[in-house]
């Protein structure tokens, strides 16, 4: 992309707050829930993960490093799971309830975990992105 961080502190920084906006927003959304019958369909959580993938493969590809997007995801997880430890958490339900309410404790496994899974895919596509970028920027120098 064009226009890239002047330093790595910028990047610091834009990665930090990105991942505390995915955390927040994907933590609100990550539970809504469809129920067809008593099977539920955690669709607020494949949003959130789509949405938060899309933010670390940006914030990789806005800064033009690969380790911005890993930071993002990484400040992501760490909220995530920061929250879901709390005793006082009100947004993520704990596996230890899912026979009482099954459908939000499985969307909080999900979300959880997933941002792991978001991060490493952003990390490939990133990846893949930035080389193709620079093979294309080599070539024109060339």
């Amino acid at each position: 992309m064009s226009s890239k961080p002047s330093t790595a502190f910028a990047t610091i920084l834009y990665s930090i707050v990105c991942g505390a906006v995915a955390a927040l927003i994907g933590t609100i959304l990550h539970a809504q829930i469809l129920y067809v019958g008593d099977f539920p369909i955690t669709w607020g959580t494949v949003v959130s993960l789509v949405a938060a993938g899309m933010l670390f493969t940006y914030v990789g590809l806005k800064s033009g490093r690969i380790w911005g997007a890993a930071l993002t995801g990484i400040v992501t997880y760490v909220l995530v799971a920061w929250s879901a430890m709390d005793p006082n958490n009100r947004f993520i339900v704990p596996t230890e309830y899912i026979n009482n309410f099954p459908g939000p404790a499985v969307a909080g496994v999900i979300w959880m975990y997933g941002v792991a899974v978001a991060t490493f895919v952003a990390l490939f596509v990133t990846a893949r992105k930035l080389k193709k970028e620079s093979a294309v920027a080599a070539g024109a120098n060339a």
